[in-house]
């Protein structure tokens, strides 16, 4: 098949997991024989564009009605907002003119819009709307009056929400973001298979997170956790990736760390391509997942099962739909840090509790939640 893919973000310029799910979607439709063209907006401030991932050809021309530079910012000014409705148009137009497409995927349009939309209503294949987050894209008003369109969730979670905003929930498949799991968790991983003494400074639990550092990503519940565990004697050392996409919020855990004496075995990396975060995950005994917000899915959590960790979640919005509590993850309380260092504790008195979720969160990432089944889906939804 002939596919288009619009999105507002596209990888190397990429901003969350949304993006990342878009290439994933399209690196497994590559893999199965199809051709995908992708349509987006070109960010400058997230780096060089160019092609995407997997060699995908990737036209940068979309414009955007505002910025995700140092957070969402909209354009307010409502004669420039049109202008850019109608050069977005104009382009979609022409695009949809240059190849007989065989269904069109279309990812976040946020900042978009809707109004792009308005140039498919008469496109005579299936065009699947992969929703992935906790909200609609528009209001259910603006829906597209095309029968060939249909809304696809990134998980249950979404599902439900799009149905209770007036959304009919039962044309809305759950396509769920996946992992790419053949890239996870391949490493040579003894040290964590073998058993490690408790509380012995040699052989500490060592824990991580990975994603943007901001508030609504808890990450500061974690840091709680992590100081409460080190006044209670627990030898652990902890590692954070990701984003500061919260401006002085880095800096303000950073020296609630330094003095609580956590300032040299507890360290925030960076961002991380995805070679480095599996070696990133191979190194470490279980992932936090402390997010407040309702998640749509939490692909992290997801690439960190994969890996062979044992995941901690909050279990927010569709991030609950990854584990199955006490047997392949656990779960705590979103926002309470108590009830995190409750659950991690488990991890150094229970004896092979960490290996059972080790081993049951990986063999289930690699059955439900890999790229490949979701690709598989969505396959079956255009050539219906």
């Amino acid at each position: 098949m002939d596919l288009l893919l619009i999105t507002n973000l596209y990888p190397p310029q990429e901003l969350g997991g949304y993006g990342r799910c878009m290439a994933d979607f399209c690196w497994g439709l590559q893999q199965r024989g199809h051709r995908v063209q992708v349509l987006c907006h070109d960010a400058a401030y997230l780096g060089p564009g160019g092609n995407g991932p997997s060699g995908e050809a990737v036209s940068r021309c979309l414009s955007l009605k505002g910025s995700f530079e140092k957070g969402m910012s909209f354009m307010t000014n409502p004669i420039a907002r049109q202008a850019i409705d109608a050069a977005n148009r104009h382009l979609l137009r022409h695009w949809l003119r240059v190849r007989k497409w065989d269904g069109i995927l279309i990812g976040n349009i946020d900042l978009i819009g809707p109004e792009l939309l308005t140039e498919l209503e008469t496109f005579k294949r299936q065009i699947i709307h992969h929703i992935g987050f906790m909200n609609g894209p528009y209001s259910p008003q603006q829906k597209l009056h095309n029968k060939n369109y249909s809304l696809a969730a990134a998980s249950k979670a979404v599902r439900q929400v799009l149905s209770s905003e007036g959304f009919d929930g039962s044309g809305i498949e759950v396509i769920y973001p996946g992992a790419r799991v053949e890239l996870f968790g391949n490493s040579d991983r003894l040290f964590r298979q073998q058993p490690w003494q408790e509380n012995h400074p040699s052989s500490p639990l060592k824990l991580c997170f990975a994603g943007l550092i901001m508030a609504t990503k808890g990450v500061q519940t974690f840091v709680d956790a992590l100081i409460q565990l080190h006044h209670q004697g627990i030898s652990l050392q902890a590692n954070l990736a990701g984003l500061a996409y919260q401006s002085g919020y880095k800096e303000k855990l950073e020296n609630q760390l330094s003095d609580a004496g956590l300032g040299d075995i507890v360290r925030f990396v960076g961002p991380l391509n995805r070679k480095q975060l599996a070696r990133f995950f191979d190194l470490h005994h279980a992932c936090v997942f402390p997010s407040i917000h309702p998640e749509a899915f939490g692909i992290v959590g997801a690439e960190a099962m994969a890996s062979g960790l044992a995941l901690i979640s909050s279990g927010v919005g569709g991030a609950r739909e990854l584990i199955e509590d006490g047997e392949s993850g656990l779960l705590f309380q979103p926002g309470d840090a108590s009830d995190l260092a409750r659950q991690l504790l488990r991890l150094v008195h229970e004896p092979g509790l960490l290996q059972r979720l080790s081993r049951q969160g990986e063999a289930r990432a690699r059955s439900q939640f890999a790229v490949e089944v979701s690709v598989r889906q969505l396959e079956a939804l255009f050539q219906r």
